[in-house]
């Protein structure tokens, strides 16, 4: 075939639509069906109040970060992390002990592509399971999307994940789905499952099985200076910086923990507003 008719069909075939099959496939992929779960992806913003004994006056940080709206009344499961908890956190590192208060305030949770946010409170935090729950104040007139819990699935080593959020205010904060791989199950504190590579973006996301069912959220799982040692940082640096890695590497807690959590949350918010 001579170079003339060769070029002649390539420009055919690029003339012809993409064939049904591949379109359907196209659609099919975790990565492109995932996306429709990002309407529960909510922007919560936030105004920290930060308080050190001995410090002086007190001084305000503003901040935002990803969360999940788990009901369609508003109510909004976060990272207590993101929210402020890695204050306390960082204190702890070195065993350094510092008396810090971490208050977050005019909390704002932005819907879509909202320009204003909708006033919300701060019910409870689970600073254990790195879990920190908001209310919406405003009562709504229809429900809002939600990511259903119930739907959950478990997963073993080897699996598959997908993990959802979106990226900085500076990129419109385009949601994009993450592909990643169970490699290890942990009994301690908790059962959670350690991903690969790890998550360097943030705690409080959602991570999904192909097909759609929540397998849990990304938490930060930080224990006491006495138990992991951060007193020995200045003498083993590579080793504590290996530790941290594995505490702030993107953990993912199981959905069933999750629901546990966020039932005894709402129990105890109620009997806060009853008493």
């Amino acid at each position: 075939m001579g170079l003339k008719a060769k070029v002649l069909l390539m420009l055919v075939a690029l003339a012809m639509p993409a064939t049904p099959g591949i379109a359907a496939n196209r659609a099919a992929q975790p990565h492109t069906s995932l996306l429709a779960e990002a309407d529960a992806l909510v922007t919560v913003k936030f105004v920290l109040e930060l308080s050190m004994q001995g410090m002086g006056s007190d001084r305000e940080v503003e901040g935002e970060t990803d969360c999940l709206l788990i009901d369609g009344d508003g109510l909004v499961l976060c990272s207590n992390t993101e929210l402020g908890g890695y204050v306390g956190m960082m204190s702890r590192i070195g065993g350094v002990g510092l008396d810090v208060s971490v208050t977050p305030t005019e909390i704002k949770v932005v819907i879509g592509d909202a320009i204003d946010g909708l006033a919300a409170t701060l019910l409870v935090r689970d600073s254990d399971r790195d879990l920190a729950w908001l209310r919406i104040d405003e009562k709504l007139d229809d429900p809002l999307p939600f990511l259903d819990l119930s739907r959950g699935a478990e997963l073993e080593i080897g699996d598959t994940f997908y993990r959802l959020r979106r990226m900085d205010k500076f990129f419109g904060r385009v949601p994009l789905v993450e592909e990643g791989l169970v490699v290890a199950v942990t009994a301690k504190p908790r059962t959670l499952l350690v991903p690969s590579p790890t998550a360097a973006a943030g705690s409080g996301l959602p991570v999904f099985t192909a097909d759609g069912r929540v397998v849990g959220v990304t938490v930060v799982q930080m224990p006491s200076p006495e138990d992991v040692g951060f007193d020995s940082i200045g003498v083993d640096p590579l080793g504590a910086a290996t530790q941290i890695q594995d505490m702030i590497g993107g953990l993912i807690l199981p959905v069933a923990d999750v629901v546990k959590a966020t039932k005894l949350a709402r129990e105890i918010a109620a009997e806060d507003a009853d008493g």
